[in-house]
């Protein structure tokens, strides 16, 4: 990117030590603390009967209604991201909001009141765009909207989105990130594609057997350089380069030998300068599905040739699970601490090496390592995959 975007605050709620602050989660993450549990949930109908199913979820405890979850993680994490920037007048700033579901809860309730009183649901009111039309109204976000749902790519093509949209000279400051809560559709859903583990999720293991769904919100300040050196500004890091590509292989599997991920790493390292000897870390997808981690691995594999067994490599997911829309932003900070404070998080819960995958996915402990420019992949239903390269301050 021809530019400098800085990011000056991040907010964040993740099943990891929620509303706790910023050291308490990192410490808890590279201590491998393991949020994912069992649980036994009726989830489709069979002859009119609802038989249990055991899944492996990672779920935010917290004593709001659960219709509300949606709207309570997105203030608390708005707000932490606000107030960290030390921002005082959002009234020139943009929001880029990346969600896949949205308050699917809420529309859920909705529909069974409607069902109950028997009369239709209009569910659109509850669309994903007056999500963020409702969350720049309530923060006075006068600048760019953005509403992105681009599968489980959302939350880092909002942070890349926003960025494109300072460098462009539309704002200074964009709010961006993503949010997305446990509900009945999403789990259903990956259940029936037989995408949710029992078991622990094991990214990059040979014995790994599926996912386990999670919920989030994370957003990130980004900032033109001269709008943060107006305001002296602290820094965490900056936006070096940012690209999505469509592999356009299947609705729900990603194309077998990583081509669209690829694509989009070799393009945001394009587009930023950066060579394959200048990455750090990558933050994986590492969804700790068969396929994605092969993909995956074939990807970074492609791009960085030889080097790709000297670059530390980690999931994030072992731990908080997948948050769709949230997953991206989560991580894309991840990196940004993981630059901060020299450690690369662990890929928990890894026992046995698949040949296939033999990259170093930093198992079971974490690493000082120098990191100086990290990157973060994410990849869709769809085909959708994109990367983001962060560097230090």
């Amino acid at each position: 990117m021809s530019g400098r975007i800085l990011i000056t605050g991040i907010g964040f709620i993740t099943p990891i030590k929620p509303f706790q602050g910023v050291n308490e989660f990192w410490h808890a993450l590279c201590s491998g603390q393991d949020l994912i549990k069992k649980t036994r949930l009726p989830l489709l109908e069979i002859d009119g009967e609802w038989p249990m199913a055991e899944i492996s979820l990672s779920c935010i405890t917290q004593t709001v209604q659960p219709e509300d979850k949606f709207q309570y993680l997105m203030k608390r994490a708005l707000n932490m991201a606000i107030e960290d920037a030390n921002l005082k007048d959002c009234s020139n700033i943009g929001f880029s909001m990346g969600t896949v579901l949205g308050n699917m809860l809420l529309k859920e309730k909705k529909l069974a009141d409607a069902k109950n009183q028997k009369k239709e649901y209009c569910g659109e009111q509850d669309s994903l765009s007056n999500v963020t039309l409702q969350f720049s109204s309530l923060y006075n976000l006068n600048g760019p909207k953005y509403t992105v749902s681009t599968a489980c790519t959302s939350g880092t093509d909002a942070i890349g989105i926003a960025a494109r949209s300072i460098l462009s000279g539309k704002t200074d400051i964009m709010i961006a990130g993503g949010a997305d809560i446990l509900s009945d559709f999403a789990i259903i859903g990956f259940h029936a594609l037989q995408a949710i583990t029992t078991d622990k999720v094991r990214p990059f293991d040979k014995n790994r057997s599926g996912l386990a769904l999670g919920e989030g919100a994370s957003f990130v300040v980004l900032e033109s350089e001269k709008s943060a050196a107006k305001r002296n500004a602290k820094v965490y890091g900056r936006v070096m380069g940012y690209a999505s590509r469509a592999d356009a292989n299947h609705l729900t599997g990603p194309h077998r030998e990583g081509r669209g991920l690829a694509e989009a790493i070799d393009r945001a390292m394009g587009q930023s300068g950066v060579k394959p000897g200048d990455i750090n870390y990558i933050n994986a997808h590492g969804t700790g599905t068969v396929y994605n981690d092969l993909m995956e691995t074939k990807a970074i594999k492609r791009v960085f040739g030889r080097l790709a067994y000297d670059i530390p490599i980690s999931s994030t997911k072992s731990m908080l699970g997948h948050s769709l829309g949230a997953a991206g932003a989560i991580e894309a900070i991840c990196c940004l601490l993981a630059i901060k404070n020299g450690i690369v998080p662990p890929t928990i819960n890894f026992q046995e090496c698949d040949p296939d995958c033999d990259l170093d996915y930093t198992p079971n402990i974490a690493r000082n390592h120098h990191v100086k420019m990290a990157m973060s992949l994410s990849a869709g239903f769809g085909g959708q995959n994109s990367a983001i390269i962060l560097g230090g301050a």
